[in-house]
């Protein structure tokens, strides 16, 4: 169960990992990172900065789907091994989601958001098979 934990924890970091590169590429701009108006320079972002705010956003979509399928079996404890296998692989495959997203592979960071979304529904599928 502590293991369930720690992915979750990842997720939220993995969040924020993505931040860190927004605030890179804001940095980078003419005028420096404008912490006076943040989310307005981050909505002028283009090329890999506002496709890092893009992996950004998109972490927090997808924490929730995933937090929920682990509460879930582990308030139903269901076998957590196949849980822990499938939260391993989402927290693994969104680290090259958000490498895929700011690199700008496009058809590899759908593909690894599919498999992602995929181990999701499987945790809510689980419960079901025991």
């Amino acid at each position: 169960m502590k293991l369930l934990i720690i992915t979750m924890l990842v997720s939220i970091f993995q969040i924020y990992f993505a931040k860190a590169f927004v605030a890179l590429a804001m940095a980078r701009q003419k005028k420096g990172y404008d912490n006076h108006h943040p989310r307005m320079q981050q909505s002028k972002l283009t090329g890999w900065g506002a496709r890092a705010y893009a992996a950004h956003l998109n972490g927090f979509e997808a924490f929730p789907i995933f937090a929920i399928g682990t509460l879930l079996n582990m308030v139903l404890k269901t076998d957590l091994y196949f849980v822990e296998i499938l939260a391993f692989s989402f927290i693994s495959l969104r680290f090259f989601y958000i490498f895929f997203y700011i690199a700008d592979y496009s058809y590899l960071r759908s593909t690894v958001w599919t498999i992602a979304f995929l181990c999701n529904m499987g945790m809510y599928l689980l419960p079901f098979l025991y």
